[in-house]
């Protein structure tokens, strides 16, 4: 989550990597990007920070870079202690010097918590295509201005039920801002609430699915086959054959309406499915991560994977059993195999995981652990990890790995 101060990291890397990052799934659209990573800056310490703004209020997107600017999105300023909130600000800033450049309004249809624990209003980042910039508010509105602010076109609905397509980030394909709404743009506001919803049902013309529009013009290029739950990540992939396509899902708590529970792959031409594969079980708040053969899932204590091209199930290997374990004993990394470990009523991971290689990536949510899988051997591991780093003021890093110091989310 990013509070007041928007920052501009070097992460020691050349100004033209930065200028290419136009969406929060970066230049890919799958959180996977070529290139060392960066190894030296601390925002904490003030290191290779070239500078800090205020922001307005609190949000929960990604900062997008294109050819010289900076875009982000914030709630509105409130006045006093606040717990809810429609409104979101845009905002442009130079990349080199931090000077804010302009800033626009989008208003929401519907009232949610500021900061909240399950996201809010600017849960999804703007994305641009170095010309134009797209602002969504997730409460029900979308706006596009050239990189002069100029609005070039905008469209608004009202959403259904209190949790949707809160976990959704806008992807940018082929000229295309593709985001996840309802059908119709008119519905009573009253079903933006979990009272006003329930009595409406599971039908179809409630469903969220995913929308195609074109950037330049706002046009509805398409709209998918296949409905994409209230908590899904979809992400691009691409076949054997050069089909680019886009992975999605339905599933999860709350008891979202979109069925069957599973995945889908679309084509990014048209929207169209090609096929679905319904999951019993499936919690759809996670990456829907592929590479050109294969899509990887976690379904309840199993990891699954799927061959792409005929979406037969290839292999399913348990998470908790049989599992090697690398983790630290006194100072000490100890690496432990044919462990089993504890089950949890939580999903062991959410939306983090990366399919990179022949490694599924995902932090677990069982104990501070990155797991990995392998999907050719099917082989689980687990590392622990650092719950913290402390870094007081003048003094020495201090790694905490069991106890968490307590936070919360007043006055953020």
């Amino acid at each position: 989550m990013r509070f007041l101060i928007a920052f501009l990291v070097l992460l020691q890397m050349g100004v033209s990597q930065c200028d290419d990052w136009r969406q929060a799934a970066g230049p890919n659209g799958n959180f996977i990007v070529e290139g060392k990573a960066p190894v030296s800056f601390s925002v904490a310490r003030d290191e290779e920070v070239r500078w800090r703004v205020p922001l307005p209020n609190t949000g929960q997107g990604s900062v997008v870079v294109s050819n010289g600017r900076v875009f982000v999105a914030s709630h509105a300023p409130t006045n006093g202690d606040s717990e809810t909130g429609s409104l979101i600000i845009g905002q442009c800033f130079d990349a080199a010097s931090g000077q804010e450049l302009w800033r626009r309004e989008l208003s929401g249809t519907r009232v949610t918590d500021l900061s909240s624990l399950f996201s809010d209003n600017t849960a999804a980042s703007p994305v641009t295509d170095g010309e134009r910039v797209c602002f969504i508010n997730v409460g029900g509105s979308m706006r596009c201005f050239d990189f002069d602010g100029k609005e070039l076109w905008s469209k608004e609905w009202v959403p259904f039920g209190r949790h949707h397509s809160r976990q959704h980030e806008p992807i940018l394909h082929d000229g295309k801002v593709i985001v996840v709404r309802v059908k119709p743009s008119n519905l009573d506001p009253k079903v933006t609430t979990k009272g006003g919803a329930k009595p409406l049902g599971r039908d179809r013309a409630y469903w969220t699915w995913l929308h195609a529009y074109d950037l330049k013009t706002g046009e509805l290029v398409w709209t998918g086959q296949s409905g994409t739950g209230i908590h899904a990540t979809s992400l691009p992939a691409k076949l054997t054959n050069g089909t680019a396509a886009i992975l999605t899902g339905r599933g999860g708590g709350h008891q979202p309406p979109e069925e069957p529970y599973g995945i889908s792959l679309l084509k990014a031409s048209d929207g169209k499915a090609i096929w679905d594969l319904p999951v019993k079980g499936y919690a759809s708040h996670q990456n829907c991560v592929s590479n050109s053969r294969l899509a990887a899932m976690f379904v309840g204590k199993s990891h699954l994977t799927i061959d792409l091209a005929s979406r037969e199930i290839l292999k399913t290997v348990s998470l908790l059993n049989g599992v090697q374990t690398c983790r630290q004993v006194d100072g000490l990394y100890v690496t432990e195999a044919n462990q089993h470990l504890k089950a949890s009523k939580k999903p062991i991971t959410y939306q983090t995981n990366l399919l990179i290689g022949d490694y599924h990536y995902f932090r677990s949510f069982s104990g501070f652990r990155i797991g990995r899988v392998n999907v050719k051997t099917g082989k689980v591991e687990y590392l622990e990890v650092p719950v913290q780093v402390v870094r007081p003021k003048g003094g020495k890093d201090e790694i905490l790995w069991q106890k968490v110091i307590p936070n919360d989310m007043r006055n953020a």
